[in-house]
């Protein structure tokens, strides 16, 4: 089985009640970044969410061919959805 950054994506759900606002969440990807990158281009491509944070790609310890990204998203907030 190839590792990907999808193989290895960990994402952390920080989605509080619908109701109180929340629609924010972390995600923590780990794979070569090639696949990183590409994984960002396919999420920021999603028509219902809206990439706010994305960080540097940093370095894993221990290997020398994969590495980590950390991004927040968020639900796209429209007036279709109001």
């Amino acid at each position: 089985m190839r590792n990907t950054a999808l193989d290895a994506a960990h994402m952390v759900a920080n989605i509080e009640n619908e109701d109180k606002g929340g629609r924010m969440i972390k995600i923590r990807v780990q794979g070569t970044k090639e696949d990183i990158n590409w994984l960002e281009k396919q999420i920021r491509t999603l028509r219902k969410v809206q990439v706010t944070e994305s960080s540097e790609i940093y370095k894993n310890q221990g290997t020398k061919k994969y590495f980590r990204k950390y991004m927040e998203v968020e639900k796209e907030t429209t007036t279709e959805s109001k």
